[in-house]
């Protein structure tokens, strides 16, 4: 591990392509190190995994075209023709990749840009480190507009946020930011971890890119996680090994809780396992119970083997969930009405964005009807997504390029607003609008029933 970290500390340091999102060069640094440890053992650029995500940052070909190295139309159409249509499969680029598409893509060097190649892309940290840069740039700014993140922020605060949206996407990094679902991945790492590794010193690099800091003094401070640390390093530092027993409490034990919890797991006493974060006897006898299941050695110690049947049994228990679901929802959404039909849950706020876009008159920038209704599409989707229940006021921001739909009087601190893209808004069918309200209502609603679900069990078991 302190290999990687090493590793992973001068490849930041390498780094030049300027300071990322507002952020000074020593959090930028700290911000790519966390980033390359994480997805490729400290900063390989050749690096690619059996799905064809490739180099340091492990790209894909959708983030290769955010950052303006491929087409993006030619992406689309790929994707498209291969039955991976992006705005109708749900993970549409993890399984045209997984079918060997994006790899044929990206060997294509006619679907690049700039007389780019993957060889070059592959050889080259000035490619690489510039398109970390540039889509991390894209989602700060994104941040901002949104409220997600304030200008003022503390910079590990944006780091992390970073971080976290590089790995789990915008919406799992706003989630952790703002204290919302933990989502958790095939390795059982979540979103709030990936936040955590910089802002709480969760992977260990503090001391990598500040030699002179001990790394003990930085683990009692408050902000840091609670962990007991069990081997010594070459260097007289102390490292975690990585397992998880009996006797630690802190975020780690939490998120194994939860995962258990969700497979149905019970504790000694045959309730549900609390989710506390201290591993007593309950979570052990879950743990050994899984064991046993699994065919893993029962010791009621998670380790790397329990870590990676865990991550296992939550990715099927999660696609068996899926395919459950997804045929009703599926088949509820086709039969849903336009934002437009007064049928709607959400027309009243669709006319009222636009009415409001109407009273904008020329500083709208609609060449038609059409285009209005299509933004007043989009702006009903962003609110839904931001958590707004209304549209009080709808703004051109000052470059004219965009709108902010405003909840509360726009004086007010308390108002809350989301920024919607107008060239993007515009040209979006009304159809695919309502189709993803229909869908953010639907997520809304299985979260509060989840959150419901959580609280009758918490309450169970105090």
């Amino acid at each position: 591990m302190a290999d990687r970290r090493e590793k992973a500390a001068a490849t930041a340091q390498s780094y030049d392509q300027g300071n990322i999102a507002g952020l000074d060069d020593a959090m930028t640094r700290r911000l790519i190190a966390s980033t390359v440890m994480t997805e490729s053992n400290g900063g390989d650029l050749q690096v690619t995994n059996k799905q064809g995500y490739v180099g340091r940052y492990q790209a894909g070909a959708g983030w290769l075209a955010d950052a303006g190295y491929v087409d993006r139309a030619k992406l689309n159409d790929a994707m498209t023709d291969a039955g991976f249509d992006p705005q109708k499969v749900r993970g549409a680029e993890w399984k045209w990749a997984s079918s060997g598409g994006m790899t044929r893509f990206l060997e294509d060097t006619s679907n690049w840009k700039n007389g780019a190649s993957l060889e070059q892309y592959k050889s080259s940290a000035a490619l690489q480190d510039g398109a970390f840069k540039i889509n991390s740039d894209k989602a700060y700014s994104q941040a901002i507009r949104n409220g997600v993140l304030d200008e003022g922020d503390d910079p590990a605060k944006v780091a992390g946020f970073l971080k976290a949206r590089h790995i789990s996407g915008y919406g799992g990094a706003r989630e952790a930011v703002t204290g919302g679902r933990v989502i958790s991945d095939s390795n059982g790492t979540s979103n709030y971890d990936y936040m955590h590794d910089i802002t709480r010193n969760r992977d260990g690099m503090d001391q990598y890119m500040q030699p002179g800091r001990s790394h003990a003094v930085h683990a009692n401070t408050p902000s840091a996680p609670q962990q007991p640390r069990r081997y010594t390093s070459h260097d007289g530092q102390l490292e975690h090994d990585g397992q998880l027993e009996q006797g630690e409490r802190g975020e780690s034990v939490k998120q194994l809780q939860g995962q258990l919890a969700q497979l149905g797991a019970t504790g000694r006493d045959v309730k549900p396992l609390q989710v506390d974060g201290d591993f007593g006897a309950n979570t052990r006898h879950a743990v050994e119970q899984f064991q046993r299941e699994h065919g893993l050695q029962v010791d009621g110690v998670v380790g790397q083997r329990t870590q990676a049947a865990l991550g296992q049994a939550l990715s099927e228990h999660t696609a068996k969930h899926a395919e459950q679901t997804a045929a009703p929802t599926a088949a509820a959404l086709a039969g849903s009405p336009l934002l437009s039909d007064p049928r709607h849950p959400d027309n009243a706020m669709y006319n009222g964005a636009v009415s409001k876009l109407e009273a904008l008159g020329e500083r709208g920038g609609f060449s038609n009807r059409q285009e209005l209704q299509q933004a007043a599409g989009q702006i009903v989707f962003e609110a839904k997504v931001s958590g707004m229940q209304r549209i009080d006021h709808v703004v051109p921001n000052k470059s004219g390029d965009g709108f902010f739909a405003v909840q509360g009087e726009i004086t007010d601190p308390a108002m809350r607003r989301v920024f919607v893209d107008r060239d993007q808004a515009q040209t979006q069918p009304l159809e695919r609008s309502s189709r993803q309200v229909a869908e953010e209502s639907q997520r809304q609603v299985q979260q509060a029933q989840t959150q419901t679900q959580d609280d009758a069990t918490r309450s169970r078991t105090l």
